[in-house]
């Protein structure tokens, strides 16, 4: 039979079906824009189930309403455990959620499908405090109604059309129009169903960014930003998108350029509509799809899976570099669970002779590579989120009340340069990480008590450090006694040879600032940073008026090419010699 309207065609489809007299059924469907018919309902009687397996997710939100099954939380997490069913019909959950014939394929996969709704069940079980066959007995009367739905979903083809001519912005409007919250949410996420249907992921991709670059108000925007975010959440698209990655720390700093902005010169193997979605991070905040790609970043960091396979040393300076892309003013983007795969993965590779660091060295190496202390107080309330902060919590209160020692002003919490508005928005950010974070009431109120003391109105900024004061002639800097040359914690881009004077190494042990050396004129300080690219190990601080000649890190690192070129055995021997000397300053903390 024929007919203009899906649903009618999929009713008749479902007798036939129920006759159990035909060997199979099969529904078409053919739209002025294609160029061939494509299957949107199959069974055979005989067909064998194909052996699909579900993929566990570890929690999930409840959904309170059927509404929220339609919403991104929902359709993410539903989407990641039937992941091999979504990717071998090239699907986004958003999709299937209208899209009866497939909705009963799968209700009659007697063994996958069960098993997608048992797992589903057992998660919200456990946030809910039912029994996993109550859970399950609902989840079976929300899918009918889901199927249902998808059934009677004609008069949504009508609204992808808007969508596709005019915009995200005016399908909106229409929606709101015609419906009722909470029906408008599920409305305009089946015309984008609809408009996304039948289409490869490339195609997929291409028309989500066309959505979002049209979208100029802000619940168009959010709506384009979660389409794109559960097309990227699959694993086929990294295939079919990026052309697939040699290994992870390159597809990991690939996700990390685009969500930045700033990824350039896009290889011709991947979709070209990346470059057009490098231009929307650029211009916009799209919070949803960077979120799927820091999920699987911190996935993939916070696993025992190689970062490529080059070396361990080449690894670690991969990992490093990594950091360095992933840091905020105020923490690591991706929040706890990026805090946690970056200890984590710190532990495996900053340990010596390929051994793993002990994880309360790892937490303080972690907090070593960031830049500030703002960034160390974020990461430090991020972690004590996770379980590993949970498991270690003695260590990461310790670090936290050290840190909290620390701080005199706003100087002390955020570097000098930081404008006034920076210093705000970085503030607010701390508050809104500590109010998620998991840390005993002391230790909350102590870091709430710590805030509020150094951003008092009425405080008077105390003087700049006498570091920020450092006088610099000709390549030279001039230090009076006391100057601070550089911190403990700050990342490393100078080494000094002191021309005249003396100067002291200092470094924090068990929360006390210890001398570890006295140096002197012809004698060079701040050398192992730009060796092995990891933040300063100690502190330099004048003991009397004293002049340093800096030694760039590009000037440094010529020399060190131009070593391994002339004499590999010394330059081996001089990066051994500085991770010794690491090694030697972890053991003694």
């Amino acid at each position: 039979m024929a007919s203009e309207r899906r649903s009618e065609a999929m009713e008749f489809a479902e007798k036939l079906v129920g006759l159990s007299k035909y060997e199979g059924v099969r529904v078409t469907e053919m739209r002025d824009t294609w160029t061939e018919e494509r299957i949107i309902f199959e069974h055979l009687s005989d067909a064998r189930e194909q052996p699909l397996k579900i993929v566990p997710e570890t929690e999930a939100d409840f959904c309170k309403s059927l509404a929220d099954y339609y919403r991104l939380p929902a359709r993410l997490t539903m989407g990641r455990v039937m992941r091999a069913y979504l990717d071998e019909h090239s699907l986004t959950m958003l999709e299937l959620l209208f899209n009866p014939g497939h909705l009963l394929t799968l209700d009659r996969m007697d063994r996958y499908f069960p098993s997608a709704l048992q797992h589903g069940a057992q998660l919200q079980a456990k946030l809910t405090g039912q029994t996993k066959m109550d859970r399950q007995d609902k989840l079976f009367t929300v899918f009918n109604k889901v199927l249902d739905r998808a059934r009677k979903s004609d008069d949504l083809l009508s609204l992808s059309n808007v969508l596709a001519e005019d915009g995200i912005d005016r399908a909106w409007e229409e929606v709101q129009r015609k419906y009722d919250e909470p029906q408008a949410e599920r409305a305009i996420c089946g015309a984008m169903a609809n408009y996304l249907d039948g289409s490869g992921w490339r195609e997929k991709l291409e028309r989500a960014i066309s959505i979002a670059e049209n979208a100029h108000s802000q619940e168009g925007r959010a709506h384009s930003d979660e389409f794109i975010a559960e097309i990227l959440d699959g694993k086929q698209v990294i295939e079919d998108v990026f052309g697939g990655f040699n290994d992870p720390i390159h597809a990991w700093r690939t996700y990390v350029a685009i969500f930045s902005g700033r990824f350039d010169n896009i290889p011709s193997y991947m979709s070209p509509d990346l470059a057009r979605l490098n231009a929307l991070f650029a211009h916009h905040d799209l919070p949803a799809t960077r979120g799927v790609l820091m999920r699987r970043i911190a996935r993939g960091m916070a696993s025992t899976q190689a970062l490529s396979k080059n070396s361990r040393e080449e690894n670690r300076v991969s990992f490093l570099g990594l950091v360095r892309d992933l840091i905020e003013p105020t923490g690591l983007s991706g929040g706890p669970s990026m805090a946690e795969a970056v200890v984590l993965r710190a532990k495996t590779l900053l340990g010596e002779h390929g051994e793993d660091l002990p994880i309360d060295t790892a937490i303080r190496q972690a907090l070593y590579l960031m830049p500030s202390q703002a960034a160390r107080l974020g990461v430090l309330l991020d972690l004590s989120a996770t379980e590993t902060g949970q498991r270690y919590e003695h260590t990461v209160r310790q670090q936290l009340l050290h840190l909290l020692n620390n701080l005199r002003s706003l100087v002390d919490l955020f570097p000098s340069d930081v404008l006034d508005d920076e210093r705000d928005r970085g503030l607010d950010a701390l508050r809104d990480r500590l109010g998620i974070c998991n840390i005993h009431e002391d230790v909350r109120a102590s870091v709430e008590d710590s805030l509020h003391r150094i951003t008092k109105p009425n405080d008077p900024e105390p003087e700049p450090a006498k570091e920020e004061t450092v006088e610099a002639k000709d390549g030279q800097l001039v230090l009076s006694a006391g100057d601070v040359l550089f911190a403990e914690g700050e990342a490393g881009d100078a080494a000094y040879y002191v021309l005249e004077g003396r100067c002291e190494v200092l470094r924090t042990i068990d929360g006390q600032q210890q001398s570890l050396a006295t140096v002197g004129k012809g004698e060079i300080v701040g050398e192992m940073s730009l060796i092995d690219n990891q933040p300063r190990m100690a502190s330099v601080r004048a003991l009397e008026d004293s002049t340093f000649l800096s030694i760039s890190a590009g000037s440094l690192q010529g020399r060190m090419d131009k070593l391994a070129k002339d004499d590999q055995v010394l330059h081996y021997l001089i990066k051994t010699l500085v991770r010794r000397l690491r090694g030697l300053a972890r053991s003694t903390e």
